[in-house]
């Protein structure tokens, strides 16, 4: 960005998550907005058709790295790639599927499981954790506001209904 150029800071709200293995060692950094509440919703939709997303690759041999074993398999290989890559840029409303497979194949084998299902799995947990603090501060800041509105002359020192009589 040029220096002379003026510009604005916004927060609105991304969270960065570093992406860890188990040894603390960083993949990549994600990063996602909380308050976007159907990031939930766009996460449980990509989790439900994972299956049916990789189905093309049942019938073609993968090698451990997550490559294709035989020249014929790789546009099929590239073409579920590239749907898993749109997906996981959709969920995150950014382009974040890149940097997650940068130095691992997200086909490769983990465990018997292929690597962007481990990914997913654990991203998960971090998008239900980061929406519930994300709810929480919101019902505190709503909380106050209702309480301002639930109580007529709240913070205002004035008694309500003071002096009223009765017929």
């Amino acid at each position: 960005m040029d220096s002379k150029m003026l510009h604005a800071v916004v927060d609105d709200g991304t969270r960065e998550i570093p992406l860890v293995n188990k040894f603390g060692k960083e993949i990549c950094k994600v990063y996602f907005r909380p308050a976007d509440y159907s990031i939930l919703d766009r996460y449980n939709d990509l989790m439900d058709s994972f299956d049916d997303m990789v189905e093309p690759l049942k019938h073609i041999t993968i090698k451990n790295d997550g490559t294709a074993e035989f020249e014929k398999d790789w546009a099929i290989l590239k073409q579920v790639e590239t749907s898993l890559k749109d997906r996981i840029n959709t969920l995150f409303d950014m382009e974040e599927a890149d940097a997650i497979f940068a130095t691992r194949n997200a086909f490769s084998s983990v465990g018997g499981q292929f690597f962007c299902f481990r990914v997913l799995a654990a991203l998960g947990g971090v998008i239900e954790k980061a929406i519930a603090e994300e709810t929480a501060l919101s019902a505190k800041r709503m909380a106050k506001y209702m309480e301002d509105i639930e109580s007529p002359g709240a913070g205002t020192g004035v008694i309500p209904f003071a002096g009223a009589t009765s017929d």
